[in-house]
């Protein structure tokens, strides 16, 4: 299908569909059978058509769509593989746009903006805080790439204060132990008969050992679940995961911009057999998958581990007898209880960054919890090295 000098709805033979294209984007409309000029495919394309240009039309003026402006961000995401930011925006943004997507970008307020965010109650401070920056940051995008003339928003908003994780977050090896150790557990099911009444018989499964798997090298590793999650056969290098920061398939890692290093996830030998082990069955896409054979997402982690795992009743009981806040039990913590009990075992917070692909202030700022008893012994240790008694009066005359 040619480009024309201005945008119009052809059908592309190759594809079995309508198209166009608008400037160096080309957009699939509709796909069917060339049944122009009354048929419903080509009905239905020249639909798509209307509303495409529609939001195209202001574009470079703050008539702009809020819609319009909110996936060409996305789509420059998409562009620059800017690690899983795209996916991130897509879910913080997609409540933004279906509220004030009809809305020119002159007409959107602060109060729109504090007031929708106001009302996301399912996310903490640390998620509003994370939807705010990706909002705020495609509209900033936008001006400078003179989609639009002004910012609306642009230093009026008071953006949420992300929580640091604390204390809590740092998991004791017993709690750990039993996290994991509860994956390959046997559960239970009732089954009923048709009329619903249950049935004498009870069938015993594997709760989910893969998961419990997916758990024990977040606390080998340190590494942050997306890395994992996104782990392919090319990243396996050396014995170890290997995410180049300038990558030019598969995943891109958190700071690799930034940074211009590779991230590297260093793998004990157990691991390492595990890891090639998961190869073999899934040479091609993500090599840590689900008993179904489906990749780790974060919907389902988020399934596995907030309504099956942190509902097993030795885990309830647990929480409940050492007062831990089950909301406050994040996958993310096996990273944190790493970064806590390295710095405890080595006190290397250099070491500790290098592997866990963060900087020392990252460490300093949200995971420098380290146990006072131990930070104790250590200073012991240094004062029993090189005894430093109190001055005596006499001493002193």
């Amino acid at each position: 299908m040619a480009r024309g000098p201005k945008p119009t709805v052809r059908y592309w033979k190759s594809r079995k569909a309508y198209a166009c294209w608008i400037g160096e984007d080309r957009h699939f409309l509709a796909r069917g059978p060339d049944d122009a000029p009354n048929g419903p495919t080509y009905l239905a394309a020249l639909d798509r058509f209307r509303k495409l240009m529609a939001k195209d039309e202001a574009k470079g003026t703050d008539d702009y769509l809020v819609s319009a402006l909110l996936n060409q961000y996305r789509a420059h995401l998409k562009a620059t593989r800017k690690s899983g930011v795209p996916g991130v925006f897509e879910i913080m943004a997609r409540g933004f746009g279906q509220e004030f997507g009809t809305k020119r970008v002159r007409d959107l307020e602060p109060t729109d903006f504090d007031d929708w965010l106001e009302r996301q109650t399912q996310w903490n401070p640390t998620s509003k805080a994370h939807a705010a920056t990706l909002i705020l940051g495609a509209l900033s995008w936008a001006r400078k790439k003179k989609l639009i003339q002004t910012d609306p928003l642009a230093g009026r908003i008071e953006r949420p204060v992300p929580v640091l994780r604390g204390r809590d977050a740092r998991m004791s090896e017993e709690l750990m132990d039993l996290l994991i150790g509860e994956c390959f557990e046997k559960a239970t099911y009732n089954r009923q008969n048709r009329t619903g009444a249950p049935a004498v018989h009870r069938r015993k499964v594997g709760f989910c050992e893969p998961f419990g798997k997916y758990l024990w090298l977040l606390r080998l590793t340190g590494a942050r679940p997306g890395e994992l999650r996104h782990a392919e056969a090319h990243n396996y290098v050396g014995g170890r995961l290997v995410f180049r920061w300038n990558a030019q398939r598969g995943y891109i890692w958190k700071n690799a911009k930034k940074s211009q290093r590779d991230r590297i996830i260093f793998l004990t030998p157990e691991a390492q057999a595990y890891v090639e082990e998961c190869i073999r069955k899934y040479p091609e896409g993500p090599i840590f998958r689900t008993l179904r054979g489906e990749p780790w997402s974060p919907q389902n982690v988020t399934q596995k581990w907030r309504h099956f795992l942190l509902k097993r009743p030795k885990i309830v009981v647990y929480l409940d007898q050492h007062g831990i806040d089950p909301k406050q039990m994040k996958t993310y913590n096996f990273r944190h209880s790493f970064a806590c009990n390295y710095l405890d075992a080595t006190g290397d917070i250099f070491a500790c960054a290098l592997i866990m692909g963060t900087s020392v202030k990252m460490l300093q700022t949200r995971y420098f919890h380290m146990d006072e008893v131990k930070l104790q012994e250590k200073f012991m240790a240094f004062y029993g090295s090189r005894p430093l008694p109190m001055p005596s009066v006499a001493a002193a005359g």
